[in-house]
């Protein structure tokens, strides 16, 4: 998806420079237009994906367990901060 469009690209940019003597014009801006391509494509992809795979809401399950984590956590550093010891 993203290299095979920017190697097409100097590979082709190349033979151009090779054949009309623009070098080195045509390997630059074959590359260029292979990177933009890919870039498209690979943005393709994303888009794809989240279109399948929509973040949903967050469960109230899961922000206990956050909130659970977070305190655990904070306790943590206040221990550490007070030079307590675990």
């Amino acid at each position: 998806m993203v290299a095979v469009p920017i190697v097409v690209g100097a590979w082709l940019g190349q033979k151009l420079d090779e054949s009309a003597g623009t070098a080195p014009w045509g390997l630059l801006g074959l590359t260029f237009l292979g990177m933009a391509i890919a870039g498209l494509g690979v943005a393709y992809m994303v888009r794809r994906y989240l279109a399948e795979n929509p973040i949903g809401p967050v469960s109230d399950q899961a922000r206990r367990a956050g909130r659970s984590w977070q305190a655990e956590i904070d306790e943590s550093e206040r221990k550490r901060e007070a030079g307590e010891e675990e």
